[in-house]
């Protein structure tokens, strides 16, 4: 009796490591990015009064070694005066903090990413060797929200 409980015990640590490390390496590219660009408390904003967002979006990464991390339909894009916020929903946000992109720090460009269709390509100064991947609907809605922070703020 003592026997299965202690081998079910350990069955179970072990298959409990195996996802931790699993879920930990997975988010190996947003760690490296929130090292440079974590969002600070006071900026996390979820009504969308505090900044326009727009849920259940894809966003890609790519870069650093091989494979790439899709976040699809589970990202959260905002535009703040500073810049793009980036989360993810409950429960895919464990190990993936709130980031926050200057707009200062990323270069934009077009990128035809498999079979996706239009995409733009983030490579931002502090993080070069990962790439944020957006649908171009997505970063044309950016745009257009970041033009209207700017009229409006004084």
């Amino acid at each position: 009796m003592i026997e299965k409980l202690y081998l079910n015990a350990v069955g179970c640590g072990v298959l409990i490591t195996l996802l931790y490390v699993l879920w930990k390496t997975n988010a190996r590219r947003w760690s490296r990015l929130a090292r440079a660009y974590r969002a600070h408390d006071k900026l996390q904003c979820t009504a969308s009064e505090c900044c326009p967002t727009r849920s259940m979006q894809t966003v890609i990464l790519v870069g650093g070694d091989i494979g790439w991390n899709s976040y699809k339909g589970i990202a959260t894009v905002g535009v703040t005066a500073e810049g793009i916020l980036l989360r993810l929903m409950p429960p895919f946000h464990v190990f993936h903090p709130p980031l926050l992109i200057p707009f200062r720090d990323s270069h934009i460009e077009p990128k035809r990413w498999y079979l996706i269709g239009k995409t733009a390509q983030f490579t931002l100064s502090q993080v070069s060797d990962v790439q944020i991947i957006v649908h171009d609907e997505l970063l044309q809605w950016i745009e257009s929200q970041a033009t209207q922070l700017a009229v409006t703020s004084p």
